[in-house]
């Protein structure tokens, strides 16, 4: 690939690189997570298969991105991260063209397994987060928020419900193709660090990263500080891909029809664009700790009253809009106390840790909630468990402080 343009020395480009990675975020998100919550039912139709196996796909992925993602941090200490980001593009446009000749569930699943997760583990959050953080030692709450901004999430939904009316299931997997192939020309104008065209991150002259330590793998996973960031990443992770999944199928089961229940992932998505920056703001002002906490109990009230919310699509509209005002913001939150808790150094690996714990949890997430209503015959219990895991994430993060000792120089911050 052609080595980046050089920007000017003086006019800083890191608002630069927050544009372009909130396009790549953007597209990767709403590719590969909003629009799969639309193309649920229909997957269940096209394959004859369950609602579960229906679900599996963004296990699928999920579990691909936990296993890669660790090697995906390791690798951006060695190879520059645009070029991860390249081949992971071609990787997963390739998987959602290859879905268009799919013609049983377990070939889809192969492929969300093999191509699709695979490739957004090299390009997704993770890279795009370690840029951010690479340019940004001040306001890097407000940086990782604007990027985390969902709009893919508001778009993509409706675009996959009308790609499946006019083209059916295939049409809509190559419609997700075209889509994530326009963005590798975005990536010419990407710069890994400032340093490569005679720049400084912002805020570096108060804060000295140069000698912050690159901790091990094993390191890493014994820090008390990110076994508690990973249960509550964990936790709200799992509940936000809960909702993305089934929402529209909680909604159809309703009675209400698939055009105005796909409104609700817009909706959902659209919430982001309020809630990451938001959340971002308060993270640079009360610390990310207390940010997640806040995040936390905030979700309570919406998600109880999604079991007496009946088929009002007005006040599923609203219920919809809370929760992914906080579930659109995990993702600020987690580079921001990424970095504060382990070292600007170390948020890809950290992440990339992360998400290797969260496999259990992410690749069950969606078929057991599927499981439970096929059990149940409704989401009551999953609802029931998830508020459950807020009230807990909420009072960790209240009452939990790293030590001093774990602490990495990455930012003066409240934690």
């Amino acid at each position: 690939m052609p080595s980046a343009i050089v920007a000017s020395p003086i006019r800083f480009a890191g608002w630069r690189m927050v544009a372009i990675s909130f396009l790549i975020l953007n597209c990767a998100l709403g590719v590969n997570f909003a629009a799969y919550g639309a193309m649920v039912a229909a997957i269940e139709r096209e394959f004859a298969t369950s609602r579960a196996l229906a679900s599996g796909g963004l296990s699928m992925l999920t579990l691909a991105l936990g296993l890669l993602a660790p090697m995906v941090g390791t690798l951006m200490r060695r190879v520059p991260i645009r070029v991860l980001m390249a081949v992971g593009i071609a990787l997963n446009a390739l998987g959602y063209l290859a879905l268009t000749q799919a013609s049983h569930i377990g070939a889809m699943l192969a492929i969300y397994g093999l191509m699709i997760g695979p490739g957004f583990a090299l390009f997704g959050v993770v890279p795009c987060t370690a840029i951010i953080s690479n340019w940004f030692n001040s306001g890097r709450g407000k940086a990782l928020g604007i990027i985390n901004m969902p709009a893919g999430n508001t778009l993509m939904p409706l675009l996959a419900a009308w790609l499946l009316g006019q083209y059916g299931l295939h049409g809509a997997f190559l419609g997700c193709a075209l889509i994530l192939a326009a963005l590798l020309p975005l990536l010419w104008f990407l710069v890994d660090q400032p340093a490569s065209i005679g720049q400084q991150p912002q805020g570096s002259s108060a804060v000295a990263t140069t000698g912050e330590p690159a901790l091990s793998a094993g390191r890493i996973l014994c820090m008390p500080a990110f076994l508690i960031l990973t249960a509550g990443v964990t936790l709200l992770s799992a509940a936000g891909l809960v909702m993305v999944t089934h929402l529209v199928t909680l909604a159809t089961d309703r009675g209400i029809a698939l055009g105005s229940a796909s409104l609700l992932l817009s909706a959902f998505g659209l919430a982001g664009i309020v809630g990451a920056p938001l959340f971002g703001w308060i993270a640079d002002r009360l610390g990310g700790g207390r940010a997640f906490a806040l995040l936390a109990l905030c979700q309570i009230p919406p998600w109880l009253a999604l079991i007496g919310a009946g088929n009002s699509l007005p006040l599923l509209l609203v219920l919809a809009f809370a929760i992914g005002a906080c579930s659109n913001a995990i993702l600020t939150l987690f580079g921001v106390i990424m970095g504060d808790w382990l070292g600007q150094a170390n948020i890809g690996l950290g992440m990339g840790l992360c998400y290797l714990v969260q496999i259990p949890f992410m690749f069950g997430a969606g078929p057991l909630a599927g499981a439970m209503v096929d059990r149940f015959g409704s989401y009551t219990p999953t609802i029931l468990l998830h508020v459950a895991s807020f009230a807990a994430i909420g009072l960790a993060f209240l009452l939990y402080r790293p030590r001093p000792a774990a602490l990495m120089p990455s930012r003066s911050s409240v934690a």
